[in-house]
């Protein structure tokens, strides 16, 4: 008989357990308010002792108890609820009552618990951003904690803990994501969430939209105590489904996990995906950005990201405005870039303090906008004018592109040329300045062997030039000031009066014009 009820009571506790395994658990302080709510939208405020639980499901059910006094305890049974639903926890049994916490514990009761939505938001897009105006659906200034997922099936996750600014997750074990595709907005203004370990293990193969997940582009409400600590270990995380990553994690200031293996092969838009992350610098060269359209403002004031780019394929990215705006470590090859869509640089490079590379071989044929792309960066002399000479020399170069100022950039005389000629293209170049650099030789010019021969190059006192038809030539200074012309006699030009320098020697013949850069020593 002992035996037999001992075997009772372990069935009737391995039950409970199981029971307990199942439910979705979270942590309140209904009397204790971290925030004013942002445009609320529930028919009603909880009071003291109340909250607005935002949760969407039929017939589940809802039990609650008063941590650290089991007691005072309370179930709802075959709760409907389209948005949210009041729970009335009534007088606490804590003496101090604002530090009363409770236990909510949900579960699929005689019907199914779906969902959890703190937020809803419409956004607002402009050129610049996509913004989302955000109204509040649940007590986001009550909930503390998530501390268990349970067996819940979640079919979405949009929203799900938006504005819950002071809320962490102490869950070990993983939440249900095998029928949810938006995680769009999870953790969206959740300032303090700093995650989990046992993120790591969280299924994320089927979900598309992880626009905002973590990140935020609204400040905290003035006085808000903000520690920006999130820095979950989610480099293992399966993407291979997703196609949004914009905001990832914008203004997630300590973030900075390796995401190498990533597959984002699907991803079409990474606009704004580390801005602002202030911490951020691992090694991304294994991605697949071949169907990405859009990487604005990706990496926009980061100070600390400064890694390899050069395997990325940009064949299809129209956007790369502000893209390293700021990012003042930045200084990385990506010549080889396929730039063939894109219509925005915008800012692209405006104070990349570091960056000093040429980016010659960019095809731009359809660039619209390049509105202070090169302001304040690090670009110097040499690499300025070869990307100034390659632009040019390219026939598929774009008409009409507006530079505006590229101060404090120089370029030298010997691309003057190269310059008009995009000026003559209707482009618009203000601030910048000729300089004195030492630009000879750094660029292959383009179909040599097509054109006349100079030698010797540098030169003392004269200059050959290899040719049988040549009539007459022009000198030109760094500047783009003549310094000598006259009638070609015998291959032979004096330059025993230049000064030292660089220069440009154009040679006419055949109604066409040849120019030769050549060093004076």
């Amino acid at each position: 008989m002992i035996k037999k009820l001992i075997t009772a009571n372990l069935f009737m506790l391995l039950l409970q357990t199981v029971h307990a395994q199942n439910e979705f658990i979270t942590i309140w302080k209904p009397n204790t308010s971290s925030h004013n709510l942002l445009n609320p939208v529930m028919p009603s405020t909880a009071g003291d002792g109340q909250i607005w639980f935002p949760g969407i499901g039929e017939n589940y059910k809802i039990v609650w108890e008063e941590v650290g006094f089991p007691s005072h305890t309370g179930t709802m049974n075959d709760v409907i609820s389209t948005e949210r639903i009041l729970i009335d926890f009534g007088t606490p049994l804590n003496p101090n009552a604002a530090e009363a916490k409770y236990r909510v514990k949900v579960s699929n009761g005689n019907g199914t618990f779906r969902q959890i939505k703190f937020g809803k938001n419409v956004i607002s897009s402009s050129l610049i951003a996509d913004i989302p105006v955000i109204s509040t659906s649940g007590s986001t200034n009550k909930i503390v904690e998530i501390e268990q997922w349970g067996n819940i099936q979640w079919t979405s996750m949009n929203n799900a803990f938006a504005q819950c600014m002071n809320m962490e997750l102490t869950a070990t074990d993983s939440p249900d994501l095998s029928n949810v595709t938006d995680v769009s907005m999870m953790f969206n203004n959740a300032y303090n969430f700093k995650g989990a370990p046992s993120m790591a293990n969280w299924d994320t193969s089927t979900i598309q939209n992880f626009k905002y997940m973590f990140g935020y582009i609204s400040t905290p409400p003035i006085g808000f105590p903000l520690i920006e600590s999130f820095n979950a270990p989610i480099g293992s995380w399966n993407l291979s489904s997703a196609e949004d990553l914009s905001y990832m994690f914008t203004r997630r200031k300590a973030f900075n996990q390796n995401l190498n293996n990533w597959n984002v092969s699907k991803v079409t838009n990474m606009a704004y995906m580390f801005a602002e992350t202030q911490a951020y610098n691992q090694p991304m060269n294994n991605w697949n950005t071949s169907k990405v359209t859009n990487m604005t403002f990706m990496f926009h004031f980061n100070p600390a990201f400064n890694q390899p780019l050069d395997q990325w394929n940009t064949s299809n990215v129209i956007n790369m405005g502000h893209m390293f705006h700021g990012c003042s470590a930045f200084n990385q090859t990506i010549n080889v870039w396929n730039t063939s869509k894109v219509t925005d640089m915008n800012t692209m490079f405006t104070e990349a303090t570091s960056f000093n590379q040429s980016l010659h071989s960019w095809n731009i044929p359809v660039l619209a906008s390049g509105n202070n792309m090169f302001y304040n960066s690090g670009i110097n002399c040499e690499n300025y004018s070869n990307i100034l000479y390659g632009w040019a020399h390219n026939p598929n170069t774009a008409n009409n592109v507006f530079l505006q100022s590229l101060s404090p950039l120089t370029y030298s005389g010997a691309v003057a040329g190269e310059r008009n000629i995009l000026i003559g293209k209707g482009w618009t170049i203000t601030g910048d300045s000729a300089s004195e650099c030492n630009f000879l030789g750094t660029l292959d010019i383009k179909n040599q062997r097509d054109k006349e021969e100079i030698y010797p190059n540098p030169a003392t006192n004269f200059i050959f030039v290899k040719t049988s038809d040549a009539k007459n030539y022009t000198i030109f200074e760094q500047s783009g000031r003549i310094a000598a012309r006259g009638i070609l006699t015998n291959g032979e030009i004096n330059i025993d009066f230049l000064t030292a320098g660089n220069y440009v020697l154009q040679i006419n013949s055949k109604g066409k014009s040849q120019s030769f850069k050549f060093i004076k020593k």
